[in-house]
């Protein structure tokens, strides 16, 4: 079988077991990335000829070639590519298409865990601050903008939902009276997240007042949504899509010159999940609140801030055990103030 009728059939069986749109166009794209590096670099179109020497090369191809961008792909990402490759590969060896397995002596590329800082209070603080938006001439539609951003903002923080989910909500998808929201998981499952009082409280003021100016309605007579309709619009009435809520936060970032760490709606879950685990919430909770099929993908949530840490280190350390340990303060530092 030629690779890429192999690849169609691998990407229609997806479709099948309804992958999101999102999975598809990745898998499709990664995988005709490496077709085209395949057909180049050894001449090989059909499936029989794939070898383990392949795979191994296509990661050694992806370290070494840079991006269109000029900068070399990041262990991460190649780590993903190598995910897609051994997926396909999978599906081939489990269809018998390829008469010996390759995968079992592949290994992926070790990827190197980074620390990667989170928001603090403050930072959320300033971000919440920082929604204001629109002309200043027009003093309806800058305040329905601003209480947009707030509600966006405040239900990253609150819930921890991802990008996708957030532009995918539609009005029947809030339940008012029990603050709980339907969204859109991946794996196209749908789940009910908890909003808290406090998360969802910009959320109601900008469903209550706001929202019908965004959607271009003068008087409340006029205004009739429907459960379909989306739950946040653009300024020109639109359904505010992915990359309007991710051009929003460049401009939070911009405006609170939050530096050395990401500012964007992941950095938000981020946030949610590192500080109601640090809280004491339940992990199983906020496995369920996240939307992950595992611990172990909440795990990845579960480092703490340095202050955390000092502070349990603080309390556990075995030298307080020993001596009953002390109060004693050091002062500031190991220098002289002028």
């Amino acid at each position: 079988m030629e690779i890429q009728k192999a690849i169609q059939e691998f990407l229609e069986l997806h479709e099948l077991d309804n992958c999101s749109p999102k999975t598809i166009r990745t898998y499709e794209q990664r995988l005709r990335y490496f077709f085209t590096w395949l057909q180049s670099a050894h001449g090989v179109t059909e499936v029989e000829g794939l070898k383990l020497e392949h795979l191994r090369g296509w990661m050694a191809y992806l370290k070494k070639t840079p991006t269109y961008r000029g900068k070399p792909l990041s262990d991460e990402s190649i780590y993903s590519y190598g995910q897609s490759l051994v997926a396909f590969c999978h599906w081939l060896e489990r269809e018998e298409l390829i008469e010996k397995p390759i995968t079992p002596r592949f290994k992926l590329p070790r990827v190197e865990k980074k620390f990667v800082p989170t928001y603090t209070s403050g930072d959320v603080q300033k971000l919440l601050d920082a929604c204001e938006e629109g002309n200043e001439n027009n003093l309806s539609l800058r305040r329905a903008l601003t209480a947009r951003n707030r509600a966006i903002v405040s239900l990253f923080i609150d819930t921890g939902i991802r990008l996708s989910e957030l532009a995918g909500l539609r009005l029947g998808d809030i339940d008012k009276q029990s603050r709980v929201i339907v969204v859109h998981r991946k794996g196209n499952k749908w789940q009910q997240v908890p909003v808290s009082r406090d998360g969802f409280k910009p959320l109601h003021n900008y469903l209550s007042h706001h929202r019908i100016i965004l959607a271009g309605y003068k008087s409340d007579e006029d205004y009739k949504p429907r459960k379909d309709d989306p739950v946040f619009l653009a300024n020109d009435g639109e359904p505010l899509t992915i990359w309007g809520v991710s051009m929003l936060f460049k401009r939070l970032k911009k405006r609170t010159g939050i530096d050395g760490k990401k500012v964007g709606a992941h950095q938000c879950r981020r946030y949610m999940a590192t500080t109601q685990l640090a809280m004491g919430r339940s992990p199983l909770d906020v496995q369920r609140q996240m939307g992950h099929t595992s611990l172990k993908m909440t795990n990845h949530y579960a480092s703490l801030t340095v202050q955390q840490l000092h502070r349990s280190h603080e309390r556990y350390s075995p030298l307080r055990a020993e001596k009953g340990g002390s109060e004693e303060a050091y002062g500031s530092g190991y220098w002289t103030e002028e």
